[in-house]
């Protein structure tokens, strides 16, 4: 018979995110909560993709923009005690944004999706290319059969130093 181990004795359910050189651990939500941040992030990406919801609560969801009264209630309901940890600390608010909707997007769709919104500095990343833009870039990518090399990127000083094979890059 298998046995489990207790899920907490190897389960990290929190974020910790560094701010400031101070690492703030935000704890994870209720049930509550983090099914409002996934049922937020679909209707978000449904609506960016321009794709009709079935549900009636994600429609309204996907055309709510949230007032600013609504926006620190849900990084608070997000973020928890660590919201008023951040504000005591005198953490300006685009920084408070950032890391709510960082943890929002950890609460909905997991750790690595949260890194890379950490990375961006609150710009997102950058939408996928639809299937023409792909296919084209594929295309220039496309080694030849016979090639056995590959493309690097040359500087300046490195093309100058090069001699010249008639091709310009």
């Amino acid at each position: 018979m298998t046995t489990f181990q207790d899920l907490d004795d190897f389960f990290d359910d929190s974020l910790p995110l560094p701010v400031g050189g101070k690492w703030y651990r935000i704890p994870a939500p209720d049930a509550e909560v983090g099914l409002l941040c996934q049922r937020l992030m679909h209707a978000s990406l449904a609506a960016e993709q321009g794709e009709a919801v079935d549900d009636p609560k994600l429609t309204a969801l996907a055309e709510v923009v949230l007032t600013d009264d609504e926006e620190r209630d849900l990084y608070q309901r997000v973020l928890g005690p660590v919201f008023d940890e951040l504000r005591a600390d005198g953490v300006s608010w685009p920084k408070i944004q950032h890391v709510g909707a960082t943890a929002l997007v950890w609460v909905a769709a997991g750790k690595d999706a949260a890194a890379k919104m950490w990375a961006s500095g609150g710009m997102g990343e950058a939408p996928a290319p639809n299937r023409a833009t792909r296919r084209a870039a594929a295309a220039k990518s496309t080694r030849s059969r016979g090639s056995g090399t590959t493309t690097t990127r040359t500087t300046a000083s490195q093309r100058k130093a090069a001699p010249s094979r008639g091709k310009t890059s």
